[in-house]
């Protein structure tokens, strides 16, 4: 399941490929967030920066928000990786 949210996948997705498992189930195992949860978590942070008094909170919540986008980051950067590799063995290229 880590690994289908590692390639995009939604939990969502996950809970209609396993019936047998509640959603909620899904959710509290795996390890990740999916993008999709990975992007309403920058937004939280980005929406808790704006409101945070002091420099130390708007760094930690800063911080957060970096960590999270670098992960992203190196998700899509993997995937691209992995389609451009499908691409290049169904044409048969070597």
């Amino acid at each position: 399941m880590n690994d289908l949210l590692g390639k995009g996948k939604k939990i969502a997705d996950i809970a209609k490929k396993y019936p047998q498992y509640d959603y909620r189930e899904i959710y509290w195992q795996v390890n990740d967030y999916s993008f999709l949860g990975k992007k309403r978590a920058i937004t939280n942070r980005l929406k808790r920066l704006v409101k945070e008094k002091t420099m130390e909170q708007r760094q930690v919540t800063a911080d957060e928000a970096q960590e999270l986008l670098d992960t992203l980051y190196k998700q899509l950067k993997h995937n691209s990786e992995m389609l451009i590799e499908i691409d290049r063995i169904l044409r048969g290229e070597k």
